[in-house]
């Protein structure tokens, strides 16, 4: 990019935002100058280092003018770490399914599985408060058993509403035996004689890509925003670079595939227009089903943990599905492959969660309810469109940058049209 002065242009960005009020009432997105510097580390015109301090320094000049959103940034965004840190990978686990209802005081507790590794047990669980006493903050803790006479107390921790449930996890600090052949939660017996579905865990090369498509592409399929990835100021600063150009079809395509994804349908789900114009795959595959609300009901719980890559691992313990969409409880070492909102960094880039299936449909998976910490994160990543009802395979497929792992199982409902329990979520 012979001529282009990245830090020069970032900071002209910047400059322009000092002045110009309107980055400021963007919402969730991040503010134009950090979009813009990301997009310029992606194809090499600037060093992330020398990117990350022009962004401190406008970070700390927005704080100073004392607006609302960045005061907020100063307080989520400031502790960003400019690498990802190395850590330990997620070690296979015992996991079994465990379908039981508990009348706890003051809740029903419906028990989805039991994990048990050797750093912690724990217990999927959907909390239902009672109606006349409904909690405002957290569920209590309580207390988990094995059959060696060792008991743990277990936090909850996951997210909800005391209307519609909370779903999470009730966590042990130290384990519990991961042989156990039963677990008793607050004098409940759980019987732990389930087995978990069959699975493959594989890793793989990413196709290879030019530098700029890469980055839009995967820069919309990550799911830390809270709505579409405000991408223009990106595509602006690739322009400026000469890294794609005006009239590159990926253009076109990336703008036809954040507008076909914007929330028009019930329950928040994306309906393209009728005649949207091709796009490339998995994005074709996954806008045709859009607007379908034909999954199947029903759930399986897997307990997968996939080979490390691009220096993450990550585990596929449960999906539920139901007729808008899908859902995965997952796991992921490191925890800091997110972003948060008002986030000003250019990394790390986070996982973007793809599914497919054996009809050639491909599926978007965004945050739902999500628990992290440095060297480890675990929550649900939400699933759209809904599942094919013909579909009897699925893959998950968590992808950083230059590889995926691969979580491959059968679909517990196929061929027979319903779910596991043939009840909806």
């Amino acid at each position: 990019m012979p001529g282009f002065d990245a830090e020069l242009y970032l900071r002209l960005l910047g400059e322009q935002m000092l002045v110009d009020r309107d980055d400021r009432r963007r919402g969730p997105h991040r503010p134009h100058v950090a979009e813009a510097a990301a997009a310029l580390v992606a194809v090499a015109a600037i060093a992330p280092t020398s990117a990350e301090r022009l962004l401190d320094d406008y970070s700390l000049a927005m704080t100073l003018r004392n607006d609302p959103q960045f005061r907020r940034h100063a307080i989520v965004g400031a502790s960003r770490p400019s690498t990802r840190s190395e850590t330990k990978p997620l070690r296979p686990r015992r996991v079994v399914p465990c379908a039981h209802t508990i009348e706890h005081s003051q809740a029903t507790v419906e028990v989805r599985y039991v994990s048990l590794s050797e750093e912690a047990t724990s217990v999927a669980v959907t909390w239902h408060s009672d109606s006349s006493r409904p909690w405002l903050g957290a569920p209590p803790s309580v207390t988990l058993a094995d059959d060696r006479g060792t008991s743990e107390s277990a936090p909850f921790t996951g997210g909800g509403s005391s209307t519609e449930g909370r779903n999470g996890r009730l966590t042990t600090a130290r384990p519990l035996a991961a042989d156990t052949a039963w677990i008793e939660l607050d004098g409940v017996r759980l019987d732990l004689r389930g087995k978990a579905a069959a699975f493959e865990a594989s890793v793989e090369r990413l196709p290879e890509q030019d530098p700029a498509a890469h980055y839009l592409w995967h820069r919309i399929a990550e799911p830390g925003e809270l709505y579409e990835p405000g991408l223009e100021p990106a595509i602006e600063a690739l322009l400026a670079a000469g890294a794609v150009s005006a009239g590159d079809p990926l253009l076109d395509d990336v703008r036809t595939v954040l507008d076909a994804m914007q929330p028009r349908g019930p329950h928040g789900a994306p309906a393209p227009p009728p005649g949207l114009r091709r796009v490339p795959e998995p994005w074709q595959s996954l806008l045709a089903r859009q607007s379908h609300e034909d999954g199947p009901a029903g759930s399986v719980v897997l307990g997968a943990v996939t080979p490390s890559f691009d220096g993450f691992s990550a585990a596929v313990l449960e999906l539920q599905s139901n007729s808008h969409g899908f859902r995965a409880d997952v796991e992921v070492a490191p925890g800091l492959g997110q972003r948060m909102p008002f986030d000003w960094g250019v990394g790390p880039r986070q996982l973007a969660w793809w599914a497919r299936d054996d009809r050639g449909n491909h599926y978007l998976g965004r945050r739902g309810n999500w628990s992290f910490a440095e060297d480890y994160g675990h929550g649900l990543v939400e699933f759209l469109p809904a599942l094919d009802p013909a579909a009897a395979r699925l893959e998950v497929m968590p992808s950083a940058e230059t590889t995926r792992a691969v979580v491959s199982f059968a679909l517990p409902w196929a061929g027979d049209g319903a779910g596991r329990d043939g009840s909806d979520l």
